[in-house]
C-alpha cells in the first residue's frame, strides 16, 4: 500500500506541474497579445493626431495666404528655416519648444504660377514619417 501512495502522489505532483506550465504558457501568450494591441493602439493615436495637426496647419496656412493672418500668432513657437516652418509637439501632441518636441510637422512652399503649393509632412521622435499631404492655394483675383 505504500507504493500505491507513493505513485499517486507523485502523479499528483506531475499533473501539477502540467496544471501551472499550462497558465504560464497561456499568460505569456496574452501579455504578448496585449503589449502588441498596446504598440498598435499608440501608433494609431499618433497617425490620428499627426493628421490633425497636418490639416489645422494646412488651414491656417490658407487662412495666411488667402486672408493675410499671422501664422506666428497661431504657432508661437514655430521655426522658420530655410524656407521650410516647422511646427512642434510634445508627446500629448500640445504645441512645444523646438528642444521640448517629440514630434514635428514641417511645412515646405512651392510657388507656381497660378496657385502656391505646400507639402506638410509630420515627423516622430526619430525621423518616421507619420503623414503627409499637399494643400494648393489659388489667391482671389485682387488679393495678393
Amino acid at each position: 500500500m505504500k507504493t500505491n501512495s507513493r505513485s499517486k502522489s507523485s502523479l499528483f505532483l506531475m499533473e501539477l506541474i502540467i496544471v501551472i506550465m499550462f497558465f504560464a504558457l497561456s499568460a505569456a501568450i496574452c501579455m504578448k497579445v496585449f503589449s502588441s494591441a498596446k504598440v498598435k493602439t499608440d501608433l494609431a493615436r499618433n497617425m490620428t493626431n499627426a493628421s490633425f495637426a497636418a490639416e489645422s496647419l494646412a488651414e491656417c496656412y490658407k487662412a495666411e495666404k488667402l486672408d493675410g493672418t499671422d501664422l506666428s500668432k497661431v504657432y508661437p513657437y514655430a521655426t522658420d528655416y530655410n524656407d521650410v516652418y516647422t511646427v512642434y509637439y510634445d508627446a500629448d501632441w500640445t504645441m512645444a519648444k523646438e528642444f521640448e518636441g517629440e514630434y514635428r510637422a514641417t511645412l515646405v512652399e512651392h510657388e507656381e504660377e497660378y496657385y502656391t503649393q505646400a507639402k506638410i509632412v509630420v515627423y516622430d521622435k526619430s525621423g518616421a514619417e507619420l503623414f503627409s499631404m499637399d494643400c494648393a492655394v489659388c489667391p482671389e483675383k485682387g488679393v495678393d
